[in-house]
């Protein structure tokens, strides 16, 4: 018998399982029960973070199971479950416990899935309905070296990424979640199935919203499906990063006088905005235009612009001369 079948009565321990501590019990039976009591407790020192409750599963699907009765109080959300199966051990972390007629658990599972050979499940001691641990206060870490990470989550199989859940105070939806996805850095909203920012190694960074700031300055790219405001928002410009200089094309003002622009209502969230047409401007000056890992494309607007000054400035100046030479 298990250590957790137990009575903390004294009196109902006079028979548990194999052992037989019976008042007037036969000389016989003291070695054999002490024996047992020894090998229940070394039983649990083996297995200190498991429970094993006696409750037998039967196999449900490769993510469920069942045990008689109800035990959702034994199966909680949140803990943490050993089961063994026909390619051995498997660990994963109950995601909802329900009882009609028997307990139906089901499992998310960090690999491997239940199969017909399911003979046991044990359950982590820490159950989060009763948690023994209080919430973990600031955490410090040494800051190590570049090969050796301070804090490191791994999670290359995982189909959402590296994730850490934020929580946060005030509003109805605060939480937050930040994860490392597709080779990107993502802040996601609260139902986490939006990217409100994305970061990738190049130092490119798209915005699902607005961006204001007193001064923005990137090496890479900003990409906003809302406005971006600032009172100085910079690029890297410097001559000594580029090379392979290009002319504009000879017609280039004649080509931007038919670029589709003016006012429009946008789709995603009916802001009335001014601009131009990425796919008109990818026509003639395709490195203003960007696209997205969907195909979607923006403007740079800032350099297209820039651009599109200089050339008309070029312009004014041709004209002038032409008109001072008559």
């Amino acid at each position: 018998m298990a250590l957790y079948q137990w009575s903390t009565t004294p009196a109902n321990n006079a028979t548990a399982g194999a052992i037989n501590w019976a008042e007037g019990q036969a000389p016989s039976t003291v070695n054999d029960s002490a024996r047992q009591m020894m090998a229940d407790v070394a039983n649990w020192f083996v297995t200190p973070e498991w429970i094993n409750y006696g409750l037998t599963p039967t196999f449900v699907s490769g993510t469920q199971f069942t045990v008689p009765s109800d035990k959702t109080s034994v199966y909680t959300f949140g803990r943490r479950v050993l089961a063994f199966v026909t390619a051995g051990t498997i660990a994963g972390t109950i995601t909802s416990s329900a009882f009609t007629s028997l307990t139906t658990v089901t499992v998310s599972w960090d690999s491997g899935a239940l199969d017909s050979g399911l003979s046991g499940v044990w359950v982590g001691i820490l159950n989060p309905n009763t948690p023994s641990l209080s919430n973990l206060g600031p955490l410090t870490l040494n800051p190590g070296s570049r090969s050796v990470a301070s804090l490191s989550i791994t999670a290359a199989s995982a189909p959402v990424g590296a994730e850490i859940y934020l929580l946060g105070n005030g509003g109805s939806a605060p939480s937050k979640t930040i994860r490392a996805f597709g080779g990107t850095l993502q802040i996601l909203n609260d139902a986490a199935n939006a990217a409100l920012v994305q970061l990738d190694d190049a130092g490119n960074c798209a915005f699902s919203g607005a961006v204001a700031g007193s001064s923005l300055s990137t090496p890479g790219s900003i990409t906003a499906t809302g406005t971006i405001t600032g009172s100085n928002i910079t690029a890297s410009s410097d001559e000594r990063l580029k090379e392979d200089w290009g002319q504009l094309p000879g017609d280039f003002v004649e080509r931007l006088a038919t670029l589709k622009s003016g006012t429009y209502t946008r789709t995603d969230n009916g802001d009335r905005q001014v601009g131009v047409g990425a796919q008109s401007l990818r026509a003639f000056l395709p490195e203003a235009v960007l696209s997205d890992a969907k195909g979607m494309l923006s403007v740079a607007y800032g350099h297209a612009a820039l651009a599109a000054c200089v050339e008309l400035a070029k312009e004014v100046v041709r004209l002038r001369a032409l008109v001072e030479a008559k």
